[in-house]
């Protein structure tokens, strides 16, 4: 999966992604993955979509909107999370 795509991150969000440790890479997975499948949700109020990558130890959120430069992000969090065979 490429991930070189372009994400825009104003100040606020720079600091909240710096503050929750989520790196631009984690990022551009999200991204990427959704784009690449449609797995996605929309929100129409906004005209942003919310996506999300589990990987093997976190998922990801990120909300963005594209834009022509790329992808505008607005927010990300991210969760530690642990995949467990019983």
């Amino acid at each position: 999966m490429s991930t070189d795509i372009v994400i825009i991150k104003d100040e606020r969000v720079t600091a909240l992604l710096d503050e929750r440790h989520i790196l631009d890479q984690d990022v551009k997975q999200v991204i990427a993955e959704a784009e690449a499948t449609g797995v996605k949700l929309y929100q129409p109020d906004s005209e942003r979509y919310l996506a999300k990558l589990q990987t093997a130890n976190a998922t990801f959120y990120v909300e963005y909107s594209p834009v022509p430069e790329g992808y505008q992000v607005h927010t990300a969090y991210f969760h530690k999370s642990e995949i467990v065979k019983e």
